[in-house]
């Protein structure tokens, strides 16, 4: 075995060089295990998984594949436009307000689930691209 700082030669199991001093023995092993790298896999997002947690309720497609103030926006919008616009366009414009109304809840929340969709495939294609979660 030889130095790898001066090239003495060096006896087996002598922890350090007798030239120069530099630590080669099981202090090396020890110190080149520190610097070992890691590989660390990201789990991909199911789009499927995200689109039926957005069928369930408003935002939570979003959140699962990471976008939480999207989700946590939606989950609380949700249920105002659902429940308050429901009242308020039934009392003031009558039937045509309430189907109006109901058009556009479905417009929402299908926009929702196709976006939770959707965001899951960008997030799988930027994991596969990059290694690293896109947001």
């Amino acid at each position: 075995m030889y130095c790898n700082k001066c090239g003495g030669e060096i006896a087996d199991g002598q922890e350090f060089c007798s030239k120069c001093g530099q630590r080669v023995g099981a202090g090396t092993n020890q110190q080149n295990q520190q610097y070992q790298q890691y590989t660390v896999s990201v789990r991909e997002k199911s789009a499927g998984v995200a689109a039926v947690l957005s069928l369930i309720w408003a935002g939570l497609g979003q959140i699962y594949v990471g976008k939480i103030g999207l989700g946590l926006m939606l989950i609380i919008i949700y249920p105002i436009l659902l429940f308050g616009g429901l009242i308020v366009l039934a009392v003031a414009l009558g039937l045509i307000g309430l189907i109006v109304f109901a058009v556009i809840v479905i417009v929402v929340w299908i926009w929702n689930i196709f976006n939770a969709y959707q965001l899951a495939n960008e997030y799988n294609d930027a994991i596969r691209a990059t290694g690293r979660r896109p947001w």
